[in-house]
C-alpha cells in the first residue's frame, strides 16, 4: 500500500524535525542506509528500498519497524548522542526519501 499525501502534508512532516535531528548521524546514515528506487511500468510511483544490514527493504514498510533496525545498527557508532535526537534523525531520513 503506498502512502498518497499532498505537498502541504509532506512539508508538514518534515518541518516537525527542524532543528531536531544531527547532521553528523544524517550524513552517516546516508552513506551507510542507501536508499534505491524501482520503476515498474504499471505502478505510477516507483518503488523505494533502503539497505539495512545487508538486506533490502521497502521504504513504505512499518516506519517504527525501520528505525529501530537503523537505531539498533547505528546505536555503537555515536554512544554520546541523545537517543531521542538519534531516533529523530532517522525517521527524519526515512520520511524524506519516502516522500521524495
Amino acid at each position: 500500500m503506498r502512502l498518497i499525501i499532498t505537498e502541504e502534508e509532506k512539508d508538514e512532516i518534515i518541518n516537525k524535525y527542524k532543528d531536531n535531528t544531527d547532521s553528523k548521524l544524517l550524513v552517516y546514515l546516508k552513506r551507510h542506509f542507501p536508499v534505491r528506487q524501482t520503476k515498474i511500468e504499471s505502478f505510477p510511483k516507483p518503488f523505494r528500498f533502503i539497505q539495512i544490514d545487508d538486506k533490502s527493504r521497502n521504504l513504505d514498510d512499518n516506519k517504527k519497524y525501520l528505525v529501530n533496525r537503523i537505531f539498533n545498527e547505528v546505536e555503537d557508532e555515536f554512544t554520546g548522542m541523545d537517543k531521542n535526537i538519534m531516533r529523530r534523525t532517522i525517521k527524519y531520513y526515512i520520511d524524506v526519501n519516502r516522500f521524495e
